[in-house]
């Protein structure tokens, strides 16, 4: 049995990018007729501008998006229909990138993904995050035909997104450690080796990296390889198993209980990494808060740990979550005391730094 899968063309991670994105797309034999640009406000839009001029794409065919619900993924439907676009390029953070890609999967148009920022995978996979109906959700999107990211523009980056990535590529690691406890017990008939290796050697590139400036050029390549081998990584094994465990279920149960909460997709899952961590493996949960302490993302993620009893609660309806994909979660059915004693010592743990 062969899969079918759709990698990017091409994948371009170099300074001066956008400057050279009409030589970079000549080279790829990419050509576009009629594109429209999604992006949204702040540096983004400057970037997108920067891209129009070089691809001489005028003011018209630009399409601003303050958030990511379904009806702004409709409207940018609508807008690339009417003008018959062929290619649809989102330029921005994640929440431009995964409405243009959403609405490029439902238009049946190509997507081409410029990330300005390197806060989770998103940049390269085939899921976008949308809110449907006031609830967070993954939905099938397309795979970009191209990724183009201009590291000059990363560096620019405040480091709260860098963590956020790093912490998103790192929980890897526990997704794929309830992959395979789901294939072994039998809950999850797909079970693909090739993935695991990307998604795993993914995070491990930056696990194991010595050098802990973020802002060290060497890093950010390797952050954003990794980004997008993991994104790569879902699609290859044709759900978001590789990228996404009991973590990201975590990160799900903050957003259905708190959906005004102000935290970065990266930051949940990485103090759900944490949390559960402790739990399965006390190894790895060591080797996941050293990483976290000598890039500096512990002092970032004591404000998500200053509020001990909204942590239970999140994990305790992270148990709730996504009952049809077997996880870590499904396999303890410890009491509430003892979960707010555990939280309560990774906690300890991220404010004795």
């Amino acid at each position: 049995m062969y899969n079918t899968i759709d990698i990017p063309l091409f994948i371009t991670i170099e300074s001066n990018a956008l400057h050279n994105i009409k030589k970079i797309l000549q080279k790829s034999n990419l050509h576009m007729n009629n594109p429209v640009i999604v992006t949204d406000a702040g540096k983004s839009l400057e970037y997108a501008k920067m891209v129009a001029r070089m691809l001489r794409i005028k003011k018209s065919k630009f399409i601003m998006v303050s958030f990511n619900t379904y009806e702004e993924v409709k409207r940018v439907e609508r807008f690339a229909r009417n003008l018959k676009s062929d290619f649809i390029i989102g330029i921005g953070g994640g929440k431009a990138l995964d409405i243009a890609k959403f609405a490029s999967f439902r238009y049946g148009g190509y997507f081409l993904s410029i990330p300005t920022l390197p806060s989770h995978d998103g940049i390269a996979s085939p899921v976008a995050s949308i809110m449907i109906e006031g609830k967070r959700m993954s939905v099938g999107a397309s795979m970009p035909l191209g990724i183009l990211i201009d590291i000059d523009v990363i560096k620019n980056s405040p480091k709260r997104f860098i963590f956020s990535g790093i912490m998103d590529l790192i929980s890897n690691v526990s997704a794929i450690e309830d992959w395979i406890l789901a294939y072994q017990k039998g809950y999850e008939i797909r079970f693909n080796g090739f993935s695991k290796a990307i998604a795993l050697s993914a995070a491990e590139s930056v696990l194991n990296f010595n050098e802990k400036n973020i802002y060290n050029e060497e890093f950010l390549k390797i952050l954003l390889n990794g980004l997008v081998l993991s994104g790569i990584a879902m699609e290859i094994a044709g759900s978001s198993r590789p990228a996404s465990g009991s973590e990201h279920n975590f990160s799900h149960a903050f957003d259905l209980l708190y959906p005004d909460n102000t935290f970065l997709h990266g930051e949940k899952v990485g103090a759900g990494h944490l949390i559960i961590s402790y739990l399965r493996d006390k190894n790895e949960y060591k080797k996941i808060l050293n990483c976290f302490r000598d890039f500096g993302i512990t002092v970032e993620l004591k404000k998500i740990f200053e509020d001990k009893d909204k942590l239970l609660k999140v994990f305790l309806k992270a148990k709730e979550i996504r009952k049809d994909r077997y996880s870590y979660l499904n396999e303890i059915s410890l009491n509430e005391k003892f979960y707010k004693n555990v939280i309560e010592k990774v906690s300890r743990d991220i404010f004795s730094v």
